[in-house]
């Protein structure tokens, strides 16, 4: 009896470690592609993040056009752990580009003191997951700096710390 429920418990738990994740079609950004902002291309943009996120931020260019990112969102879970997105960010065009190969993990590693491969749960794993824990963590990660200017706004309108002024 006791044989039994070792053998069960094992293939319960080898069973849940073989879950897959949503195919990789589902795991692309659903606003691709992503407007740059005017005047920067791919690499400069990227720069530009990297300042932006300079602790939270991990990337490398992989291709002449493309990059491998990790990025780690500012809270949180209820539990103390960190979720993160990972991915590939490849330039369509001069203007654009696309998110693909998402990945979202709840992190047990910490990155303020780099620790960023203690291990975690990799997801998406459904809908569920992408929609709350992997877009979440994307549109995080796509938020334009404090001081910069905003989307389809006139470009006399500037945020400065959170406040609207015009010059």
């Amino acid at each position: 009896m006791e044989h039994s429920k070792f053998i069960f418990s094992c293939l319960f738990f080898l069973g849940i470690g073989c879950a897959s994740l949503l195919p990789p079609e589902r795991r692309v950004y659903s606003k691709n592609p992503v407007q740059l902002p005017e005047g920067l291309d791919i690499h400069q943009w990227m720069y530009e993040k990297n300042k932006q996120f300079s602790v939270r931020l991990s990337s490398h260019q992989i291709g002449k056009e493309e990059y491998k990112f990790t990025y780690f969102r500012k809270e949180l879970t209820k539990l103390g752990s960190f979720i993160s997105c990972t991915g590939i960010i490849r330039a369509k065009d001069i203007k654009t580009v696309e998110l693909l190969n998402l990945v979202s993990m709840i992190n047990h590693g910490d990155y303020t003191i780099n620790m960023r491969s203690k291990g975690g749960d990799l997801g998406p794993m459904n809908e569920r997951d992408r929609i709350e824990i992997l877009i979440p963590c994307i549109e995080e990660f796509l938020e334009p700096p404090s001081n910069s200017r905003i989307p389809n706004e006139p470009k006399s309108q500037i945020i400065l710390d959170g406040l609207d002024a015009t010059g």
